[in-house]
């Protein structure tokens, strides 16, 4: 990693861990703005503009949100097992189906990945608005890029996730050819 890719992460972790230190309102608060930032970008998309590809080895939005809903899936369980002590292993990176985190079959439709995309939030939301106040923060589970992360770290990471792919649609809907 360069100096400025190892700057932006330690600035990222910090962010994190702020934010996950707060009370579980202000977490709830971060959480929804990481959803409604996706959600805003995908309302009133046609499912031709949702699988639109700007080239052949970029994501589709429609592949963006499988990716978005996976990995909230996966932090929302991460959250109620690390909070209830639990050591965690076998969650998958990228492209492998451990534990549920990646993998699964593609959205048929927009509207499909819009209510599985609902009901992950709901899911996540169910920690934030529950168990969070007196979950466990000792045990951890380590994320690839920014390393050891409690319950309540996670559930701060999810608006990263968010708005970092929130920043891919943005990318995808500004493409040359996308379809008006």
């Amino acid at each position: 990693m360069t100096t400025e890719q190892l700057e932006a992460r330690d600035r990222i972790r910090s962010y994190i861990q702020h934010n996950a230190a707060k009370e579980p309102a202000s977490i709830r608060e971060l959480v929804e703005k990481g959803h409604a930032q996706v959600a805003g970008l995908i309302d009133g998309l046609s499912e031709e503009q949702a699988t639109f590809k700007p080239s052949p080895d970029d994501w589709s939005v429609l592949e963006v949100l499988h990716h978005v809903v996976s990995a909230k899936r996966g932090v929302a369980r991460l959250c109620q097992r690390l909070g209830r002590g639990e050591r965690v292993a076998g969650f998958g990176g990228e492209g492998q189906e451990q534990d549920g985190v990646t993998g699964g079959r593609p959205f048929a439709t927009l509207g499909e990945a819009r209510a599985a995309m609902d009901a992950a939030h709901r899911a996540l939301l169910d920690f934030v608005d529950g168990p969070i106040a007196t979950a466990n923060v000792e045990t951890r589970f380590a994320h690839f890029l920014f390393g050891e992360l409690n319950c309540r770290e996670w559930a701060a990471f999810q608006r990263v996730h968010d708005g970092d792919h929130a920043g891919q649609i943005e990318k995808v809907l500004a493409a040359p050819g996308f379809p008006t």
